[in-house]
């Protein structure tokens, strides 16, 4: 006889997601977000970096240097949604809860730890602007680092949403492995 937990928790097979009951459809529409969410911050700090280094604009030599961690942040939170992602859509597969809950905490640490810096550095020069640039292209570099702050931002609520999430399964997964009683002699 099957318990509760084996038959919804069945590890690394290609039952393993409960396509019956739609709640992966939930999940992987919050990882999309968390996806779409993290591909604009790449795509401005990639920019606002090689603006920085390219001299366009004159700070204290910190812009780089911030765009970067930003950067390596947001891509760090880009590939970890986008291999849970393919794994559950592709493969079928369930992924742990306790894993998910790990890496998706280090996603939204780093996140919300570099923005909190980077928005810091960005208060101070939004006081005076960038002093020096060429093409006035200061206007367009500081407005997709602030664009890359807000969508960073929301990168991380989703991040927390999905450690939520996680969280509960998690905990349902610990209790029904607590209520598993040893089998008697007529169960075998």
């Amino acid at each position: 006889m099957s318990s509760y937990y084996e038959e919804s928790y069945p590890g690394w097979h290609p039952d393993a997601v409960p396509r019956q009951q739609k709640k992966w459809l939930n999940f992987l529409s919050l990882r999309f977000g968390a996806i779409i969410s993290t591909i604009a911050p790449i795509v401005c700090f990639a920019w606002a970096y090689t603006q920085h280094e390219a001299g366009v604009v004159a700070t204290d030599g910190l812009g780089s240097a911030w765009a970067g961690i930003s950067l390596g942040t947001a891509s760090y939170g880009f590939i970890w949604s986008t291999v849970v992602f393919l794994v559950v859509l592709v493969f079928n597969c369930a992924i742990p809860p306790a894993v998910i809950i790990f890496f998706d905490c280090i996603s939204w640490l780093a996140q919300l730890i570099t923005i909190c810096f980077y928005m810091q550095e960005l208060g101070g020069w939004h006081a005076g602007g960038y002093e020096y640039s060429r093409n006035n292209i200061h206007d367009y570099l500081y407005g997709a680092e602030v664009f890359g702050c807000s969508m960073m931002f929301l990168g991380i609520i989703f991040n927390m949403i999905l450690m939520i999430v996680a969280s509960r399964a998690f905990h349902v997964q610990r209790r029904a492995k607590k209520q598993l009683t040893k089998p008697g002699l007529e169960d075998v």
